[in-house]
């Protein structure tokens, strides 16, 4: 997560739990068989949902010259070779260098993870006294009510997401029907020009309405995979 912050390829927004849970179960089922659509919607649907609502993610701008970079390699390799193919070349070069890497650090590997777990269990063993005594605190401030806990209702967030659009698919109604009325009395009166005017613009909130039921739509097959 600190990595894809320091990439600027992700935004902190405050509550970054829906991104970690996503990734965390994007990088566990990389190497394991896909699931589909409905499985994945099934396991962090509800974090996909806040994900694309927040949009946490960003496209750094360092990486366009990369990717532009690498298309051109793999440009004048196709055109040299039409079975030319970037990622079939690289990893022998990539996996050698992770068996390198693995190789060089397999001996003194196994006394750093010993010596890290000692470490680790001595620091947890001096500092037991100081977590139970924050843990009663915490307890403390919950009873006596000093401390308010924020909890973010995704349900809610996506049924007033979901009312937010229907009201304005209830304002373009308005506004096209009025428009459309308009531009019948003055094409009735001769007025050709701002009648055309009216039914143009009938025809945009028309359109305008028509985006926001397919968004409803969309909110309702959402909420049905879930």
């Amino acid at each position: 997560m600190q990595s894809l912050i320091d990439l600027e390829a992700l935004q902190p927004t405050g509550d970054l739990s829906s991104v970690r849970r996503s990734v965390q179960f994007f990088l566990d089922n990389l190497l394991s068989q896909t699931p589909d659509q409905q499985q994945t919607l099934a396991a962090i649907g509800e974090d996909l949902f806040a994900i694309a609502v927040d949009q946490p993610f960003r496209f750094p701008s360092t990486f366009t010259f990369v990717i532009r970079a690498f298309s051109t390699l793999e440009g004048i390799g196709y055109i040299l070779d039409p079975n030319f193919s970037f990622v079939k070349i690289a990893a022998p070069y990539a996996q050698e260098l992770l068996d390198l890497r693995t190789k060089r650090h397999s001996g003194t590997r196994l006394v750093e993870e010993i010596r890290k777990q000692a470490n680790d269990a001595r620091s947890s063993t001096m500092s037991m006294p100081s977590r139970v005594q924050r843990i009663e605190e915490f307890v403390k401030q919950l009873e006596s009510g000093d401390l308010k806990l924020r909890v973010r209702v995704l349900e809610s967030e996506r049924a007033a997401r979901k009312a937010t659009i229907l009201q304005m698919a209830t304002m373009y109604t308005v506004l096209g029907g009025t428009l459309l009325n308009l531009g019948i009395t003055f094409s009735s009166q001769g007025s050709e020009v701002i009648a055309n005017g009216s039914f143009i613009g009938a025809g945009v909130f028309l359109t305008l309405l028509l985006r926001s039921m397919q968004r409803v739509k969309k909110l309702d097959k959402f909420e049905k995979m879930i």
